[in-house]
Formats: C-alpha cells, structure tokens, sequence
C-alpha cells in the first residue's frame, strides 16, 4: 500500500511539473541545415498561453501547440506564402531545451534537424 501511494504521488508530481511548464521567453535555435542548406543560428521569442503557442523569429510570427513535452509550430513561406515549414520538438525534464526536426513541404521536399535553448 506504501508503495502504490509513493508511485502515484511521484507520477503527479512529474505531471503537474511537466503540464506547467512555460515555454515562455528567449529560445536560440540552431538550424542543421537551414532552408537554404547552410547551419543558422536564430533567435525567436515564445510566448505561451496554455498549449497555445506564438513564435516570433525575426520579425515573423507562427502558431504552434505545447502538448506535455511534444512541441510543434509551423508557417507558410515561399514566394507567395504556399509552402508549410513544420518544426517538431521535444522538451528536456526541465523544458529549458529541445531538439527535434523540420520539414519544408515544397519541391523537392526539405528536411532538416534544429535543437534549441531558453536564454530566459
């Protein structure tokens, strides 16, 4: 009975820690490769709001979802605005860095890797 007890408040603790985290703040991403197949650096500004969550890197602001330590944000780029950019990550423990992976939808497709870091 101890040990159930000790299990369950341990895995709430863990939850409530990882459901609260806020992602909130400065983040570097490194880009490996970038759109144009060269490494970048970029520095962006989340902002959350429960699992809603607004990027801004350089000027450009996207939509994406927190979902425990899974995090997803995409926009439209090109030309005319017709080519989705998906970046999809996952949180460390403390949801100060991720890491993860983009996809460029155009022709031919492009793939690439990033990791990120909070500054703040």
């Amino acid at each position: 009975m101890t040990r159930s007890l000790c299990v369950l408040i341990m895995t709430f603790i863990l939850t409530t820690t990882l459901a609260a985290a806020d992602l909130s703040g400065v983040w570097i991403l490194e880009l490996d490769p970038d759109f144009s197949g060269n490494q970048d650096i970029v520095s962006c500004g989340f902002a959350q709001t429960g699992n809603k969550l607004t990027v801004k890197c350089r000027g450009v602001e996207f939509a994406g979802e927190v979902d425990g330590q899974r995090v997803t944000w995409h926009f439209l780029t090109g030309r005319d605005n017709s080519t989705t950019a998906t970046f999809s990550g996952v949180l460390d423990d403390q949801a100060k860095s991720m890491s993860g992976t983009w996809h460029l939808a155009s022709v031919p497709p492009q793939d690439g890797k990033f990791k990120a870091k909070k500054e703040s």
